[in-house]
């Protein structure tokens, strides 16, 4: 078992009334580990004594150790500590509770909010009888929909990140629903829409390269836009992420032909210097639970362009702050991109609505309502 970090004394620890124990898979770059880094912080603020533990390494899942370390420093300076248990890739749930039950020797939490399902087993053999909250931070389940009646006799409350994911635990749970929508950092902020694209336009996109990201899809758009777009200025097409299936991805980008017009960022810990000085963020996703990369992008200033489905529409209303293309379909989202590039009044609206839009998404209203639902749940 490793510790990173040991946290701070910032707060008066007699005023440290609630612990809160958070699990997440590994410490990288995903959705809900940044939620859960951003959170740390303001949680620290408000008094709470904040533990973030991921089940295993981020390297044993193909992720880096310098982002690892990086949002461990983060949590750390934020008043909380992080610690990693170690695990090997299976994660297995003996391995898991075996590991928390030696944490919980040392120490309690009040609570402990899973935000993988495949942590509840975990702390349901670890001994833990204190309240438990699950989090799943996608539209799609990545276990089979029954497991919610073994869920129920451990989980005390759910937590849905947007309205797909409460109507999926109305129809599989009788445990109480709240639902407390994704927020990004503070520092996702400029207060200011943008006036102009650069040229070339600069297209970011933000990710784990994965299935559900769907980047192959990026590279079809690039490669439409290419073909509709001989006589103009090509966009520079940005993607920020790691993971397993990069290198495959890079290859695959070089057989197009495409090698000048897509840049592979790998893993990255500046994410908002990059949108500081991108024009839009284009999400090729097949689906996603209410992804904080668009979030963080609304809040400076960046148009989005986004694939139709669950959980990009609850952040994207089309015309508004961005635009929704049909999934799958490069021709679409090329058509859209040409059109903000190409429409100086429609690309000041775009980040215009992004900002106001952002303001519905505050990291202290999430924290706020976390807290709110521990006390509950420790009741």
């Amino acid at each position: 078992m490793r510790s990173i970090s040991q946290g701070n004394d910032t707060v008066d620890p007699a005023h440290r009334s609630l612990v809160v124990w958070s699990i997440v898979t590994s410490l990288t770059s995903g959705g809900a580990e940044m939620l859960v880094s951003n959170l740390s912080a303001a949680l620290s603020a408000r008094g709470v004594t904040n533990r973030v533990i991921a089940l295993c390494d981020a390297s044993v899942l193909g992720n880096t150790a310098e982002m690892e370390a990086h949002l461990a420093a983060q949590i750390d300076k934020g008043g909380g500590d992080f610690v990693s248990l170690e695990l090997s890739r299976k994660r297995g749930p003996l391995e898991g509770a075996a590991a928390l039950r030696k944490l919980l020797v040392a120490s309690a939490p009040d609570v402990i909010h899973c935000h993988t399902a495949r942590a509840v087993a975990m702390v349901a053999l670890s001994g833990f009888r204190g309240p438990v909250v699950l989090t799943h931070h996608n539209t799609r389940l990545s276990f089979p929909s029954y497991l919610f009646r073994l869920f129920d006799l451990v989980v005390d409350r759910y937590v849905a990140i947007s309205p797909e994911l409460e109507a999926t635990y109305r129809k599989l749970t009788r445990r109480p629903i709240t639902v407390i929508p994704n927020a990004a950092a503070r520092e996702f902020g400029v207060g200011a829409p943008r006036t102009a694209v650069g040229k070339p336009c600069r297209i970011l996109s933000v990710g784990t390269i994965s299935d559900q990201k769907n980047y192959g899809l990026l590279l079809e758009t690039a490669a439409a836009l290419r073909e509709s777009h001989r006589d103009a200025v090509m966009p520079r097409f940005m993607i920020a992420g790691g993971g397993a299936g990069l290198e495959e991805l890079r290859q695959r980008s070089e057989n197009m032909g495409l090698s000048k017009a897509v840049e592979f960022l790998g893993e990255r810990s500046d994410v908002r210097e990059l949108m500081a000085s991108a024009d839009i963020l284009l999400n090729t996703s097949t689906y996603e639970g209410l992804p904080i990369a668009i979030i963080e992008a609304m809040g400076m200033g960046l148009p989005i362009l986004a694939t139709d489905v669950a959980g990009n529409r609850d952040l994207v209303v089309d015309g508004v702050n961005g635009l929704l293309a049909r999934p799958g379909d490069p021709k679409s989202l090329a058509q859209a991109i040409g059109r903000v590039i190409g429409n100086a009044e429609l690309y000041q609206s775009l980040s215009q609505g992004a900002v106001q839009k952002s303001g519905q998404f505050s990291i202290d209203g999430s924290a706020d309502q976390h807290l709110a639902l521990y006390r509950t749940a420790r009741r």
